[in-house]
């Protein structure tokens, strides 16, 4: 883009308006935010919100099949527009590089998702309610799908792609909108693949960050910052994020240095990690069970030496904060919050880390 919007003259009153928007800004959210201005809502005309037959709500699917731009709860769990120009980096930076199957294999997605994604992707474009159908979700089936498809979407594996709208006898439409679901990759096609992995997640979270920036100047960039995050895989409102992290006793006796120091070095297995965060420490076989709340105090600490059993590139510093049972969150525990195994760094969901 090589003139940035005033985002305080944007004046939504046609389809026309809207579509234009949102190839401008590249990013705008449906509804009010942290970022004061940063909305649909408060630039569109009151006869065009709820005030008339024909509005913002009957134009969304429009503007997702003119424009190829995407369209999801992408931030705060609310809906959000994104370009074909900046949706790439959206998504690489909240994959944080990972194609779904490799987050998987990771552990940093549960079965319950993959069980969606894989029935999504194999019929995509598919409506909410085909696929409600198709997976045997609602009262008498599985449970969960609006949370799951919701973290899909967060995570920019799933996108809306069209609003589908039920017809009455003479073909006029009637109703609310129902969600038509899709992969970026198969709605966006090459314009997505050949883009979404091109940068480092971090270079695409930087450009994301100052775009968002440019477009909103009079805003705190701590606000913005916040908006971005906030509520990204396992992070509390406050920016605070959570992982779980394995131990194994057979290579490091954690239980002895603890009991000695309070810090201690730790291998570094995320560039996402930032001091302040929270490690819940994973001992193995034969306690199996999660034993120490952390804090990181420390981050990027160069290693240069040698270990026989993990790789290890670079540490962190981890303080003790507080020591758990072993019968408090055992494996067996914690299969009732879809962690099945602990094999490397992993984002810690809320549920297990309130559990604790």
């Amino acid at each position: 883009m090589t003139e940035i919007p005033d985002i305080n003259k944007l004046y939504i009153r046609t389809l026309q308006d809207l579509e234009e928007a949102v190839e401008a800004f590249g990013i705008l959210p449906l509804f009010r935010n942290a970022i004061p201005g940063f909305s649909i809502e408060e630039h569109v005309a009151k006869e065009a919100w709820f005030e008339s037959e024909e509005g913002v709500w009957e134009w969304k699917g429009p503007v997702i099949r003119d424009t190829g731009c995407a369209y999801g709860k992408f931030l705060g769990n609310k809906a959000v527009f994104i370009s074909r120009e900046f949706f790439p980096d959206f998504a690489n930076w909240r994959r944080d590089g990972y194609d779904f199957d490799a987050r998987y294999e990771d552990e940093l997605a549960s079965y319950k998702d993959k069980m969606l994604f894989d029935l999504l992707d194999q019929k995509a474009p598919i409506q909410s309610k085909d696929l409600k159908k198709a997976g045997n979700y609602g009262k008498d089936g599985k449970k969960g799908f609006d949370t799951i498809i919701s973290r899909l979407q967060a995570q920019c594996y799933v996108i809306v792609s069209d609003f589908v709208y039920a017809k009455d006898r003479f073909g006029q439409k009637y109703g609310w909108g129902i969600a038509e679901y899709s992969t970026p990759e198969k709605f966006m096609g090459e314009a997505f693949t050949s883009q979404v992995y091109k940068r480092k997640p971090s270079e695409s979270y930087a450009r994301i960050f100052a775009h968002l920036r440019k477009l909103c100047p009079e805003c705190d960039p701590k606000t913005i910052e916040q908006y971005l995050t906030r509520f990204q895989g396992a992070e509390r409102p406050d920016g605070q994020k959570l992982w779980l992290v394995p131990s194994n006793p057979k290579y490091y006796d954690v239980i002895t240095e603890f009991a000695v120091h309070e810090e201690i070095a730790w291998k570094q297995g995320s560039d996402k990690i930032r001091p302040g965060d929270i490690v819940y420490l994973y001992v193995g076989a034969p306690y199996s069970a999660i034993l120490y709340r952390c804090e990181v105090t420390e981050i990027d600490i160069p290693y240069t030496g040698e270990s026989e059993h993990v790789r290890i590139d670079k540490l962190m510093m981890i303080r003790r904060l507080e020591v758990y049972p072993k019968d408090r969150m055992p494996l067996s525990k914690m299969k009732n919050y879809d962690v099945v195994s602990v094999r490397c760094t992993r984002s810690m969901p809320l549920k297990l880390a309130a559990a604790l």
